[in-house]
């Protein structure tokens, strides 16, 4: 899939008013982003997290996180770098300057797929992560 910043944006700000219309994201979609004081990731499963990570029943509006990161796609280049860093999206579209890769994976959940974040303390998401730390593993940036 090729990256089109002006059609990402829309979908992004798509998901965003699908996702407050409905309630989904509360009145804060990026408060609901933050990892919660206290916080302590879940060890996860990358092979549940593959089948998450095609699973459109995750979403209110038919996407999976497939929809846009099949091979590679719509990650950017500092998909490379390790965690936390500046993840474009997060910064444009929630005003976070960095993000751990569970908060991305939440800020995709509440935006592009227009649904609730996962349960911090679950297990798909520990999975969910898992599995795209995976993914990142094999990522090499265009150039």
């Amino acid at each position: 899939m090729k990256s089109n910043p002006f059609a990402w944006r829309t979908l992004i700000a798509t998901g965003l008013a699908l996702a407050a219309t409905l309630g989904f994201a509360g009145p804060d979609p990026a408060a609901s982003t933050i990892r919660p004081p206290g916080y302590q990731p879940l060890k996860g499963h990358a092979k549940a997290g593959m089948a998450l990570f095609n699973d459109t029943k995750l979403s209110t509006n038919g996407m999976s996180c497939a929809s846009c990161h099949t091979n590679h796609a719509a990650f950017g280049a500092s998909f490379a770098q390790p965690y936390p860093h500046t993840v474009a999206m997060a910064r444009d579209q929630l005003g976070r300057k960095s993000v751990y890769l569970d908060e991305m994976v939440q800020a995709c959940m509440v935006m592009p797929m227009a649904a609730r974040p996962l349960p911090w303390n679950s297990q798909a998401l520990a999975d969910l992560t898992a599995y795209t730390a995976g993914l990142q593993t094999t990522f090499k940036p265009a150039h």
